[in-house]
């Protein structure tokens, strides 16, 4: 139930921010050594919930109904990921733009987060 809360969050979140923004969902991130091993890859790989270009920034963001501070780990790996993937190789001299979307503030998480240069968006669809 948390993840399809997650999903329309997001969903939710880039119409009415990021609409006419180039945008993938559920991304994959980092090298696969072969299209063979593609599918035994797919389990250890690293997910992204998704990642948009805007503004000449590449942005990935993680959804999390309510922020935890494991989320801020993922983000700094899918950081670290994206440089090996090959899907993005177009955008490799972007600047890369960390994102933390939350329907609930945590401001435990938000201070950690700043620290990483992680930017924390709290926004909440049913409060527009």
């Amino acid at each position: 139930m948390t993840q399809q809360q997650e999903k329309r969050l997001l969903n939710a979140w880039l119409w009415n921010f990021h609409r006419t923004a180039p945008q993938w969902k559920r991304v994959r991130l980092g090298p696969v050594p072969n299209p063979e091993w593609a599918k035994m890859y797919s389990v250890i790989l690293r997910w992204a919930d998704a990642v948009f270009i805007d503004d000449g920034k590449l942005h990935i963001v993680e959804a999390k109904i309510s922020p935890d501070f494991g989320a801020i780990g993922q983000l700094l790996g899918y950081k670290q990921a994206i440089e090996g993937t090959p899907e993005f190789d177009q955008y490799k001299n972007y600047p890369v733009i960390l994102i933390l979307l939350s329907q609930f503030p945590d401001l435990g998480v938000t201070e950690l987060a700043s620290k990483f240069g992680i930017e924390h968006e709290v926004w909440n669809p049913e409060q527009k």
